[in-house]
């Protein structure tokens, strides 16, 4: 690739990697521009490609068989997008942009040789997906054992971990993030997913100003951990 006018070092999987490698990452990638809302790919879309999220932000998700929307992941700059599938090559997500976002594209089997000729880039792969299976894992848990306002509280918790910025003894979670779509993170109809808003109004943890949501971030983490 030439002309390149962005940097890969914030890119998890490219951490270590040899020079050779590097200069294979530039040559060999394909630049995509996504606005928010564009999809990438749908599941069970046929896939030969490796997505790396370079800027902004894209919505991993799954359509249930009644057509409702479930959240899995919102993914950050520097993450894959998609896992590398040998046998099976159909997607089993479907990709979102959650924001205007810049993408790296690689054919897979251009990809799968960088990754046969150095072995960190192969290794930061594997540790990459092990951290998002058990990610992944945990909201399992959480969907089956826990009632729907913990499970809220939960998710919540996390985004002001991830995107929080502290104010007055509040975080504020500095993402665009609507009463619909957290509905969708969690699986649940948007009225359930407001009642259980109100239940952690009512107690002191969460407040909305202007669609924008605040949260007591250690109130809350004691909140959803109580049995």
């Amino acid at each position: 690739m030439k002309n390149n006018n962005y940097k890969l070092d914030h890119v998890k999987i490219f951490k270590n990697i040899n020079n050779n490698t590097k200069v294979e990452i530039l040559k060999y990638g394909k630049l995509i521009y996504l606005n928010q809302k564009d999809v990438l790919f749908n599941e069970k879309d046929v896939i030969d490609k490796v997505y790396i999220l370079i800027d902004g932000k894209v919505s991993i998700f799954k359509i249930s068989e009644n057509g409702d929307r479930k959240i899995i992941f919102i993914l950050n700059k520097g993450e894959m997008v998609n896992e590398i599938n040998l046998e099976f090559k159909r997607a089993t997500i479907s990709c979102e942009a959650f924001e205007d976002c810049l993408i790296l594209e690689y054919n897979l089997e251009t990809f799968l040789g960088m990754m046969k000729n150095d072995f960190e880039l192969t290794k930061n792969i594997i540790s990459y997906m092990e951290r998002r299976n058990r990610r992944l894992y945990r909201q399992v848990k959480n969907s089956i054992s826990i009632k729907i306002d913990k499970r809220l509280a939960a998710k919540l918790y996390r985004l002001a971990n991830e995107y929080g910025k502290e104010i007055d003894g509040w975080h504020f979670i500095d993402i665009k993030i609507t009463i619909t779509y957290l509905a969708d993170m969690l699986g649940c109809p948007r009225e359930s997913l407001s009642r259980a808003m109100r239940v952690l109004e009512t107690n002191g943890l969460v407040r909305i100003e202007n669609k924008k949501i605040y949260v007591r971030k250690v109130e809350i983490a004691r909140y959803f951990k109580e049995k």
